[in-house]
């Protein structure tokens, strides 16, 4: 079952969070994720919930998706995150299936 990781940051440095995108980008493949949303524009929204940048990332299962967030060696960039933005991260499960 896919387990998804779902970010919403509101930038407050964007020349230094430019610079925790391009170091970030890369480990969620090394760690078996991809993008699903990143920062695309939102098209309809029936609430004041307006994210700056939403972020949702598919990993194959919940080990991966938390190693990612995990990890020692992304840790300081995690940190980046949050030191540029204010930042919310939840990791949540997909929907079971057939094939799950």
């Amino acid at each position: 079952m896919s387990v998804y990781v779902v970010v919403d940051n509101e930038v407050h440095q964007p020349e230094e969070y430019a610079k925790y995108l391009e170091l970030i980008t890369p480990t969620v493949a090394e760690y078996g994720g991809e993008y699903v949303i990143r920062a695309g524009e939102i098209l309809l929204a029936d609430s004041d919930w307006q994210p700056d940048r939403l972020v949702v990332m598919a990993f194959p299962d919940a080990k991966s998706a938390k190693a990612w967030v995990e990890s020692e060696e992304v840790r300081p960039i995690h940190e980046m995150r949050r030191k540029y933005a204010t930042s919310k991260l939840i990791v949540i499960e997909g929907v079971k299936t057939a094939k799950s």
